[in-house]
């Protein structure tokens, strides 16, 4: 090694210059190697913790404007209702070429009938805004404005209402019949508005605290059911008198009884809990954005969602009303669907919503078409915020495996629509969306909108993509300027030194002896420029690893929705502590790549003779 070493110090340009350039070339390949690396498994990394879904939302072929009178302003309103010739079903999402990871799914919500549970509202205490109740109004009147009326009979089993005076108007009946304050009336009251008129503003002047009151009015006696087509089931009193003057023998007559089974279904919102039936747990959108999360247990598995387990995902509050833990059971009577709108829309969990008509065409009560015990795997906490309801969590809303309801969603029907944002979604591979949307510009309808949602995916591809294909770079340049440094230089280093082999071996050195002679050195400056190179490259890409791939590809803003926990996924330094590794692998790489091309080298020069040698070197 001591003769090798003072070779090299007779010529330190060439041993300084085959250092340097080999730390750069070590530095680039262990750069290149270890980004390449890093960024392969923060993308499989990413492929885990990463969703995308679309929605589906149905195009309106036109509009239909009605003129509805508005008694607080005294005149018509436009109503635009959206007008559709059919409903598209999820087969027509499925286009050739389209790999579908969940879904298509255009999801209903079950109303269950649950007298032997507590909801959120009753828990809650919270009073309706409805009942059918016999009333006379305190004066003569005619009701196109707020007019003052006493609740004097509550039909049904709350009368919380009952023995109370409350505002009462036709509010979209422009020639409301005249009301007499010693004839009794009776009549579907519900929750309408705020109150307006003259009667009104001198109460509010007597009783300054009378700042806002609730008006009521005379709903609808008819079913609300529909046909799974989106047209109503008939019903002789759709569109017909609301109030009616009670006489002897008056609840005989049909008005009266369908009245009276109005009343016994008051109040059944208070009992009611929304089921939402999925095939994946994501394709609900306030899981997906992550608004509502599994909190405890665990979510239905893929397994229990193809076999259609008897088996749910249940909100805390619903679990603690009831004292429930996991593994307990709930039973689920189901006795009405809604296809056209979610859960969210119609529980909102600050109290709002919207309740239905619970009686069919002859005025009888909704039964159960379906009952089951559904085990409880799962326990999910869902975030309060503001946003569209269409895109929330429902209160007490139970999420179950789609197949695991076996009476599909034409039972009861009180509402039916199109697709929709909040109903309709479907699973992709990611980084898919780009494909999709050529094959369905091809194979697909212009009346179908699909929105695309994918955390940022596509953004953080690129940037990922980016990343690769610069240590691709930067490990392709490495590895071809180190092999060619490591030729010419053991060129420079080994076959030029021919006159010393020869010497060497004239003083009776043995092979083995002149081939360490002449190895030792370059091997221990391959080994140093290697060693430093890699340290460096390793350093480099820390940094860069924890800077770019962490800070500036990856937004963990729905990393809840996507795995489903509250903790967040941290991504941000996958593959940082793998650099010391790759900087002692790719040293190694060039140490070895170093010795076997000076090896080779060596052993051609060490089979001729000292003389032969010796003459080459003359004729060169």
């Amino acid at each position: 090694m001591k003769n090798s070493i003072k070779q090299m110090l007779r010529t330190p340009v060439r041993t300084i210059l085959f250092f340097v350039l080999l730390t750069f070339a070590a530095l680039l390949m262990t750069l290149g190697a270890s980004l390449w690396i890093k960024n392969e498994k923060t993308a499989a990394e990413y492929e885990k913790q990463f969703i995308t879904i679309g929605t589906v939302r149905q195009k309106p072929k036109s509009f239909e404007q009605n003129l509805v009178w508005d008694a607080g302003k005294k005149d018509y309103q436009i109503l635009r209702r959206a007008q559709y010739d059919s409903y598209f079903t999820v087969d027509d999402l499925k286009i050739p070429g389209v790999e579908f990871l969940a879904g298509p799914e255009q999801r209903a919500y079950y109303g269950s009938w649950i007298p032997d549970y507590v909801s959120k509202f009753e828990a809650e205490n919270a009073t309706g805004f409805s009942c059918v109740a016999e009333f006379s109004p305190l004066e003569d009147c005619r009701p196109d404005e707020s007019v003052q009326v006493k609740i004097t009979k509550v039909l049904g089993k709350d009368t919380t209402m009952e023995n109370s005076v409350v505002f009462f108007c036709e509010h979209d009946n422009p020639q409301p019949d005249m009301l007499y304050k010693d004839k009794t009336y009776v009549a579907y009251l519900a929750a309408c508005g705020l109150s307006h008129g003259k009667t009104y503003e001198k109460a509010k002047e007597a009783s300054p605290m009378l700042d806002i009151s609730v008006e009521y009015g005379s709903a609808s006696i008819a079913s609300e059911l529909y046909q799974p087509d989106g047209s109503r089931i008939e019903d002789e009193f759709r569109d017909g008198q609301t109030i009616f003057e009670v006489a002897d023998g008056f609840y005989d007559t049909a008005p009266g009884k369908r009245l009276l089974d109005l009343a016994e279904t008051i109040g059944y919102s208070f009992h009611t809990q929304p089921v939402t039936g999925t095939s994946k747990t994501c394709l609900l959108m306030p899981f997906y954005n992550g608004e509502s999360y599994i909190s405890e247990g665990r979510d239905i598995d893929q397994e229990e969602y193809e076999n259609g387990s008897k088996v749910c995902l249940v909100p805390r509050n619903f679990m603690e009303n009831n004292n429930l833990s996991l593994g307990d059971k709930i039973k689920v009577q189901l006795f009405y669907t809604n296809t056209r709108r979610n859960a969210g829309a119609d529980f909102c969990l600050d109290g709002s919503g919207s309740s239905y008509q619970i009686i069919d065409e002859k005025g009888n009560k909704l039964e159960p078409f379906e009952t089951s015990d559904y085990m409880i795997v799962g326990i999910y906490d869902t975030r309060m915020g503001s946003g569209d309801y269409a895109f929330r969590s429902g209160a007490d809303e139970l999420i179950v495996p789609i197949r695991s309801i076996e009476s599909g969603v034409t039972e009861n029907l009180v509402a039916c629509g199109p697709m929709s944002d909040a109903t309709t979604s479907f699973q992709i591979p990611n980084g898919s969306i780009e494909d999709f949307q050529k094959k369905w510009a091809e194979h697909g309808t212009s009346d179908l909108e699909i929105t695309f949602h994918d955390m940022g995916y596509s953004r953080l591809k690129a940037g990922i993509d980016n990343m690769r294909n610069l240590s691709l770079f930067f490990l392709i340049v490495g590895v071809i300027l180190t092999m060619l440094l490591l030729f010419f230089f053991s060129h420079l280093f080994i076959t030029k030194q021919a006159k010393r082999t020869a010497i060497e071996r004239s003083f009776g050195m043995t092979r083995s002896q002149c081939r360490w002679s002449l190895l030792s050195g370059i091997l221990l400056l391959v080994l140093l420029g290697s060693i430093a190179g890699s340290v460096g490259g390793a350093y480099v890409s820390r940094n860069i690893s924890s800077e770019n791939t962490g800070k500036v590809y990856y937004d963990s803003t729905f990393s809840v929705g996507a795995s489903g926990t509250e903790e967040d996924v941290g991504i941000s330094d996958i593959g940082v502590e793998m650099s010391e590794w790759m900087a002692f692998g790719c040293a190694a790489i060039i140490v070895l790549a170093a010795a076997g091309i000076a090896i080779t080298k060596i052993n051609k020069r060490l089979r001729r003779e000292p003389m032969e040698l010796l003459r080459d070197m003359q004729k060169e």
